[in-house]
């Protein structure tokens, strides 16, 4: 995109967001939320981060970068709708976060608050820049790769996203704030949501299509009718979404009390689930039943005394899953299936080997094929073992083909021909029809689904029993990424890089997954995502930083009394985040989702400090007990000496 655009989208995006905020501001003054003289223009950034970004679908027409990869399609040209724009956005507002850091810090005089729970977070961030900048592929983490976009930029945008709602959010007013907004964003993602859920897609609809693609024609962009997606592009997002929203839901729907709030909060909530169990992602279930053992865990007293509105909530929660899986049993399937597979056999070939000769492993048992030329220009098929003994076969001379009559290979041929005016071979083994040339390095070449030649990669795997077509295919993913690990020690292979460092040229095991024309762009673990790409230090830089912040949190909310609002909220925030690291085991980062996560994040860290506040005793009051107790100690020193008279 050139800069020219990029400046018009920023103009255009920030004149819609003040047409939208001014609407919005007015109503802000009538419910009274701040008062006038309380001035919110510096949480502009975070209310556009909570309700305007997640809401940016629009068509981007882009060269992926990946046709210098023989396992990627020679056609270059990608559309993406829910991703691009949005990191542009991150980035943009990022820049503008550290403008008035500076701004803050340099005209008004104030310093920053000092936290050392934030030096993990400068960690992931060396690391990642690092890694970037000494990465192979630097052009896709300084640009981004298709379907993703989250290049190092959107990275480290996350990293000034918490640390600048950490600065600005400093009192419960402005907290309070916040929330309201969030609020907003939450009620216009629900309203997405549902249309989904009841079969009407806001974005397939005709003004939909035409305000996302500009009018330049139809599209699909749905999954199956129903399915909900929002607007963060997977319906796994959709989990992560909500994985932050629910708890925050329940914490505003305690810490208001008036009654127009909660029937409020109470209906979102309902919406809320309903729109997860929608989505058909299971992980959503599971992270928010972890949440539930740590809450019971943590809070079951205060859960006993609070039992008025808990016992409802249970049952509204139990009614809605009750009336949503009598209609939709394939929740249940896929649920089981989470934690299941049904026991796959050993694939037959279990690799093929592409050097001097083409060598396939079929049941331990290794078939050998190559091929040369005579020198009146005729193709010499060589057939043999792996001790190199010649296998027994048949020629029929009208087609060329030689039939295997070896009882360790059976229903083999091998034939020769002509492939795209090039000499090749044809083997066809388990009844899969496999091409080959020889390069000109003198090697073997496999011809792919896209009509490429290249070389096969047998990607080694871990814990196969285990993982292997577990977690929906992502323990697939997971045992050829976990291998990636002993490359990434110190540095990774640099932001959004995963695409072209995963091995994408398993063609064997792609063949019998029936994934040939895929391409796997993301681990679909945030842990694996961020030690492959930035480094085995950087992950656990981010693992520090939520522990010492869950940890810090959990010690101090034990104590509380949550008579105070900040004390709620802070609690929810926790929760909040807890479910959407759990949940982050299966899945990824994305624009669509991580923003929120990052400055729920920063408001926890300042929450915390809020409370803390509070529970220490005022100046004043310590001035005024040294008094009392000085007091009370002349008085007694009295009492003494006249005892002694």
């Amino acid at each position: 995109m050139e800069l020219y655009e990029i400046a018009e989208l920023y103009w255009i995006f920030v004149c819609k967001w003040y047409i939208i905020s001014g609407v919005l501001y007015n109503i802000d003054e009538r419910m009274h939320i701040m008062t006038k003289k309380k001035s919110t223009m510096f949480l502009v950034p975070l209310i556009l981060l909570l309700t305007v970004v997640p809401q940016i679908v629009y068509i981007y027409e882009y060269d992926s970068g990946l046709t210098q990869f023989d396992w990627s399609a020679s056609f270059d040209t990608k559309w993406d709708f829910f991703m691009y724009y949005k990191s542009i956005a991150i980035i943009m507002i990022a820049v503008v976060m550290c403008l008035l850091l500076a701004y803050r810090y340099k005209a008004k005089q104030r310093e920053f608050k000092l936290c050392y729970e934030f030096i993990p977070v400068v960690v992931y961030a060396a690391f990642t820049f690092l890694s970037s900048i000494f990465s192979q592929y630097r052009y896709f983490s300084f640009h981004g790769a298709s379907e993703v976009f989250e290049s190092l930029w959107v990275l480290l945008s996350y990293c000034v996203i918490a640390f600048y709602a950490y600065q600005f959010v400093d009192t419960f007013e402005e907290l309070d704030y916040v929330m309201k907004w969030l609020t907003v964003g939450l009620a216009v993602m629900l309203v997405v949501g549902i249309a989904q859920a009841t079969g009407h897609d806001l974005y397939t609809s005709k003004i939909g299509q035409k305000i996302i693609t500009g009018g330049i024609g139809d599209i699909d962009l749905t999954f199956e009718k129903g399915r909900v997606f929002l607007s963060v592009y997977n319906p796994n997002y959709v989990a992560s979404y909500f994985a932050l929203m629910i708890p925050v839901e329940i914490a505003l729907f305690i810490q208001n009390k008036k009654w127009q709030y909660r029937v409020l909060y109470a209906v979102m909530f309902i919406a809320s689930l309903v729109c997860l169990l929608a989505s058909g992602n299971r992980s959503g279930i599971v992270a928010f039943a972890v949440t539930a053992v740590l809450v019971i865990l943590l809070f079951f007293k205060k859960i006993l005394k609070a039992w008025k509105f808990v016992v409802p909530g249970i049952a509204v929660a139990a009614v809605v899953f009750a009336v949503f899986l009598s209609k939709n049993d394939f929740i249940i399937e896929k649920f089981v299936r989470l934690f299941s597979a049904e026991d796959m056999p050993e694939d037959p070939i279990s690799k093929i080997v592409t050097e001097e000769d083409v060598a396939i492993t079929y049941y331990g048992e290794v078939f050998h094929v190559n091929y040369l030329f005579t020198e009146e220009g005729y193709v010499n098929v060589e057939i043999y073992d792996d001790a190199g003994e010649p296998v027994n076969s048949t020629l029929d001379e009208t087609t060329y083909t030689y039939t295997i009559q070896d009882e360790r290979f059976p229903g083999f041929t091998v034939q020769a021909v002509n492939l795209n005016e090039e000499v090749a071979i044809g083997v066809n083994a388990d009844n899969k029809l496999w091409y080959f040339k020889k390069g000109e390095d003198g090697t073997f070449y496999y011809y792919n689904v896209f009509g490429r030649w290249d070389k096969i990669n047998n990607a080694p795997r871990v814990a196969t029993q285990f993982l292997e077509k577990k977690f929906e295919e992502r323990g697939t993913i997971w045992s050829k990424t976990i291998p990636m690990l002993k490359h990434c020690i110190l540095f990774g292979t640099g932001a959004d890089t995963y695409t072209v460092t995963y091995p994408q040229d398993d063609y064997v095991n792609k063949v019998y997954d029936n994934s040939t024309a895929a391409l796997d762009v993301k681990p679909h673990c945030f842990y694996l995502q961020v030690a492959t790409q930035s480094g085995i230090p950087a992950m656990i830089a981010v693992v520090v930083f939520y522990v010492w912040y869950f940890v810090t949190s959990v010690r101090l909310y034990k104590k509380v009394s949550y008579e105070d609002g900040a004390e709620v909220i802070g609690a929810g925030l926790m929760c909040a985040t807890f479910t959407y690291m759990v949940i982050s085991f299966l899945n990824d980062s994305t624009v669509a989702v991580a923003p929120i996560f990052w400055i729920m994040m920063g408001l926890g860290i300042s929450v915390n400090e809020m409370v803390k506040r509070k529970q220490e005793p005022q100046p004043e009051a310590v001035e005024g007990k040294k008094a009392q107790n000085a007091g009370k100690s002349a008085a007694n020193a009295k009492k003494a000496k006249v005892a002694g008279k």
